[in-house]
């Protein structure tokens, strides 16, 4: 398999993710796109789901660095993993109104159960911190820029929702070691495995 071809799978994943979850929010009012003119693709601005396949791929490619995943992963548990943070993507559109430390406690807690599941070592918990820190960070910039906004009631850090970073430490443990994951080759047995070429 060429070295392209994981890393498109990966951008693509985290653009698919990104405009499905997006569109979550968006159809919640948890955000909402203030610049007039700017394309939409769903419920998105145009170049949201691009920012996030380029934030997933960015972590992914830490991750090989790392030597990550620790273990071997399949393209099923990419599935899986994928399926888990749409899921807390999705989920995290029905929190407008709640308590924030209820919100985060949850989005944090099935947070670390992904990371856990996917890859409990410092090096994956490392590119998850990042990802806590940095995608929200970007996240707020995007809001003061005036780009976007988040509703009242969902908007305590920083103008940003505060499970935020749960959110983004779920798909940066997932993202740190998607690349290897999503490799298939062929042994000569002609069996079908996972892992670096």
């Amino acid at each position: 398999m060429s070295t392209m071809r994981p890393r498109i799978i990966v951008f693509l994943l985290g653009f698919g993710i990104g405009l499905a979850g997006d569109a979550c929010h968006v159809a919640s009012g948890t955000t909402a796109y203030d610049w007039d003119g700017v394309p939409t693709l769903w419920n998105s601005a145009i170049w949201f789901p691009f920012a996030v396949g380029l934030a997933v791929l960015g972590a992914a490619e830490v991750g090989s660095r790392l030597d990550l995943p620790s273990r071997p992963r399949t393209p099923v548990d990419v599935v899986i993993g994928s399926a888990l943070i749409l899921a807390l993507y999705g989920f995290t559109a029905t929190l407008r109104g709640h308590d924030a430390t209820v919100s985060v406690v949850l989005c944090g807690a099935m947070a670390v159960a992904v990371w856990a599941w996917w890859d409990p070592t410092f090096r994956s918990l490392a590119v998850a911190m990042v990802a806590a820190i940095l995608g929200p960070l970007a996240e707020m910039g995007v809001v003061a820029s005036g780009a976007a906004h988040y509703a009242s009631d969902s908007d305590g850090l920083g103008g940003v929702a505060p499970w935020l970073p749960c959110l983004y430490f779920a798909a940066g443990a997932v993202a740190s070691g998607v690349i290897d994951a999503v490799q298939v080759r062929r042994v000569s047995t002609g069996e079908v495995v996972a892992g670096r070429e």
